[in-house]
């Protein structure tokens, strides 16, 4: 079987505009918790909860061990998914009202010993990240390779899901400090605020989910050297680390993640301490984020210019432009909101051709090992995400820590101002020369059409058996 006969095969694959809408949803679902940890979490446990620095630093740090351990066996958990709304869009059903009310108890830190107090976040830390977050993250993005196998409807599925994945940030960046300093009772100092505004987003983020959940399919049969059979781990684990393209995207979302994290946490606090306006803080990231809608859009008219490698080394260029483009002025508003939007146009080929390359990965594992781990590849993203959150997070607390930052201070002292500039600037710049170094070692773009060629070929001996 070529690749033209393969084309025609998946006409019955096809995606209806509605479906891509509905699973753009979910990503916005998923999004808007995901924003609040990245971009606002830390900075609700310093100044509200008034929680050390380091001591948040520790415990984000240690949960991203249980983190990593927990995106591979939830991905080994959907592989071996079976029931009647198929392997992995059954988890969006069962995790959306956990999901809520986990994201809820993020915010009801007592204040009791600080011991205590820190036990208390560790433990709802974990659960919302570490067990209920990865049981609909991750199934929800195992979905769409499920939906279909057809690389250009993946392609306008994933094109569809980047341009709404913005809103959810945005819905959380650019509002949520805003209606939280018009709330009564103290606005963003008031704990009982952001309990009360987390629950109303937590609630319309279950419910997208829902909504995601009861409008798309899954239509792949998977033809397997398990003939459609649950893989047992001595088998899954082995072959999934045979996957050397795997590991290259779990180390790539490791470093993507520590950048998200860096830019949505370090922005609030450069807005509020080097340029001294924390309304400015949903600016930049409106900026960051919302051009990413209009250029994702623009991206699936010229996608096919180059490389999915190549676009996302040029997004990492962008990045590193929009961090360093503050040295000629760091207080400028204008240069921060115009660095977030370089950042945000860098985000776009990075977002949108990402998630295929993993889908490419899931094919690729297939071909080398014989066997498709879908749940377990996808992990890389989650797990990925995941560890780069944590480690962004933990490193930001012990060195604004180590750099006299107070979280009760009216002000702050010249070295924790030089950190959190030198954090802004020069680690997101960092980071992003390291994702390129990482997507130097990636050829799996020009290696695609020939493994899918005997890829399909296997299928087909398989499937010519079968009926016999």
């Amino acid at each position: 079987m070529n690749l033209n006969g393969y084309n025609k095969w998946t006409q019955k694959d096809r995606v209806t505009g509605f479906e891509k809408f509905a699973y753009g949803c979910g990503e916005i679902s998923t999004n808007i918790v995901f924003t609040i940890a990245t971009s606002l979490l830390v900075m609700f446990y310093t100044d509200v909860a008034h929680v050390s620095p380091s001591i948040i630093g520790m415990i984000i740090a240690i949960s991203q061990v249980f983190n990593g351990v927990s995106d591979i066996t939830a991905g080994f958990i959907v592989d071996r998914t079976r029931s009647k709304y198929g392997r992995a869009r059954v988890w969006m059903l069962r995790m959306s009202i956990p999901y809520a009310v986990a994201a809820v108890l993020l915010m009801t830190v007592p204040q009791i010993a600080p011991m205590a107090q820190a036990v208390y976040i560790f433990i709802t830390y974990n659960l919302m990240l570490t067990v209920v977050y990865t049981l609909f993250q991750l199934p929800f993005a195992t979905t769409m390779t499920y939906m279909t196998r057809s690389q250009d409807e993946r392609a306008k599925i994933n094109i569809v899901r980047m341009a709404m994945s913005p809103i959810g940030n945005i819905l959380v960046t650019l509002l949520f400090t805003r209606i939280l300093g018009m709330m009564p009772g103290g606005g963003m100092d008031s704990q009982r605020n952001w309990v009360v505004l987390t629950a109303i987003y937590a609630v319309f983020a279950a419910a997208m989910m829902l909504f995601c959940f009861a409008s798309v399919r899954e239509r792949v049969v998977v033809k397997d050297d398990m003939a459609g059979e649950k893989i047992p781990l001595k088998k899954a684990i082995p072959a999934l680390f045979k996957n050397k393209y795997f590991v290259m995207l779990f180390l790539f979302f490791v470093f993507f993640a520590m950048y998200q994290t860096f830019s949505g946490t370090m922005a609030t606090y450069y807005c509020k301490w080097i340029v001294g306006d924390t309304n400015i803080i949903g600016n930049v990231n409106t900026a960051c984020y919302g051009i990413t809608i209009i250029a994702t859009l623009l991206l699936g008219k010229v996608m096919d210019f180059t490389t999915k490698k190549n676009w996302c080394m040029l997004g990492a260029l962008f990045i590193i432009g929009g961090s360093l483009i503050l040295l000629l002025n760091p207080t400028s508003i204008a240069l921060v909101t115009f660095g977030g939007l370089l950042r945000g146009i860098g985000m776009t080929p990075i977002l949108g051709m990402i998630f295929t390359m993993i889908a490419d990965c899931i094919e690729y594992g297939q071909w080398k090992t014989g066997l498709r781990t879908a749940g377990a590849i996808q992990s890389a993203v989650t797990s990925g995400q995941k560890f780069g959150q944590g480690i962004g997070s933990a490193l930001i607390g012990f060195i604004m820590e180590a750099n006299t930052y107070s979280g009760n201070a009216s002000a702050q002292s010249a070295q924790a101002l030089s950190t959190i500039s030198n954090l802004f600037i020069y680690g997101i710049a960092v980071l992003g020369v390291i994702m390129i170094f990482i997507l130097c070692f990636y050829h799996l773009d020009k290696e695609y059409p020939k493994i899918m060629k005997e890829l399909l070929e296997r299928e087909a001996k398989i499937e010519l058996k079968e009926e016999k």
